[in-house]
């Protein structure tokens, strides 16, 4: 049997991953469900009010307590809402040229079948709102 969510499963997204090592599938499988989680903008989700994330790019504030605002509602939000992932941590990474584009690591334990498990995430927030998150950045604790 694939490896994935309830909706992953009834959407056939967990069956493209048959013949992955349960590992690879789990974290294929956070992993989508963070780019889910961190492209809902707050108050999208009438039955859950705190659900999402508030738009990052329109913090006004300096860009050192923008970036720290955003790295703690990510992890507050993570840690809430993916329940595979605990200990949570955010860091904050370099940004590039484009000034909306923000990129942090997210470190964390993965809880699967028992045992846990250090990983890590890339994530890339682009100017529309859309996120891209890829497993296997390796980041210091």
């Amino acid at each position: 049997m694939a490896y994935g969510s309830l909706f992953e499963r009834l959407g056939g997204e967990a069956g493209q991953r048959a013949g992955w090592s349960r590992e690879v599938a789990a974290m294929a499988s956070v992993a989508a469900h963070l780019a889910k989680m961190l492209s809902t903008r707050a108050g999208s989700v009438q039955t859950l009010p705190d659900y999402g994330l508030p738009d990052l790019n329109d913090m006004r504030l300096s860009l050192h307590d923008s970036l720290q605002q955003a790295r703690i509602a990510i992890e507050r939000f993570i840690e809430a809402y993916e329940p595979r992932l605990t200990q949570v941590r955010v860091i904050s990474l370099p940004r590039t040229h484009d000034p909306l584009r923000q990129a942090f690591a997210i470190d964390a334990m993965l809880e699967m079948d028992g045992v846990r498990r250090q990983v890590s995430f890339s994530a890339s927030l682009d100017g529309s709102g859309q996120v891209k998150v890829n497993p296997g950045a390796s980041h210091v604790r």
